[in-house]
């Protein structure tokens, strides 16, 4: 992974520092209305943001540096506790034991990630198979690593079949800005114990930065890669969480 120094730690340097590194992924921004879900005839989390997302990394570095962070905080001590007491907080039903069958399956789905029947990062794969009907995102002359475009038939016969034009991006969220909110706020799934502790321990991980959107080209606006993503970035007031960038990269 690169270094940032802690003084290049404001938003225009950190772009630009990203921006230096085409070999390594590509600054993507872009307004998404989300689609949202359906729970009884009413539609949840269906805002719109602006999101900031850096494509092209290597998944597999990104599980490494989780497992290797995960790794040091067990070694420090107490981080159980702590992971109990954070969850604890959101489900009053939360025992040592729920934590600790999380945490174990956290490191064992790592472990599979890294071991031998790992070897390619999953970031350039399309999302499903299908010769021809796949193209690279090309924004400004610029091929946009970690997203593809759907250039395939367009299939009214299946409901969940992707238009026509529909961009799939992966990458980590840098940083987002709230447009529009969903009018009937999100949904809150009664999740157990268990769920709840992965959910935290992958939330403090550079792996819980990942995210992966199917952008809809009737839901999606103002894409912008590279070096035009300090403008937008500078015009919708967007803010580089310090938290996620000091989980990518190594600091000092």
């Amino acid at each position: 992974m690169p270094t940032i120094q802690p003084s290049d730690m404001s938003t225009v340097s950190v772009l630009a520092n990203l921006v230096d590194l085409p070999e390594q992924g590509t600054v993507f921004t872009a307004q998404v209305h989300k689609m949202g879900e359906e729970r009884g005839k009413v539609v949840y989390g269906d805002d719109i943001k602006q999101v900031l997302i850096w494509t092209g990394f290597s998944y597999r570095a990104l599980i490494a540096r989780s497992m290797k962070i995960l790794t040091y905080q067990l070694g420090k001590g107490g981080y159980i506790e702590k992971l109990a007491r954070a969850t604890l907080e959101v489900h009053e039903g939360t025992t040592i034991e729920n934590v600790c069958h999380a945490l174990q399956e956290i490191r064992d789905g790592f472990r599979r990630k890294l071991g031998d029947g790992f070897q390619k990062d999953n970031n350039d794969l399309p999302p499903t198979r299908g010769q021809g009907v796949w193209a690279p995102l090309v924004i400004s002359g610029i091929t946009v690593r970690g997203c593809s475009v759907y250039s395939g038939p367009a299939r009214p016969d299946n409901p969940r079949a992707p238009v026509p034009g529909t961009v799939y991006v992966k990458g980590l969220k840098l940083g987002e800005k709230m447009v529009t909110p969903a009018p009937n706020g999100q949904w809150k799934a009664d999740s157990k114990p268990k769920t709840l502790a992965k959910q935290i321990i992958k939330e403090s991980l550079p792996v819980g930065l990942y995210c992966s959107y199917r952008l809809e080209p009737s839901r999606v606006s103002g894409i912008a890669v590279a070096a035009d993503v300090a403008k937008v970035v500078r015009e919708q007031k967007i803010l580089i969480d310090p938290e996620a960038l000091t989980s990518i990269f190594k600091v000092g």
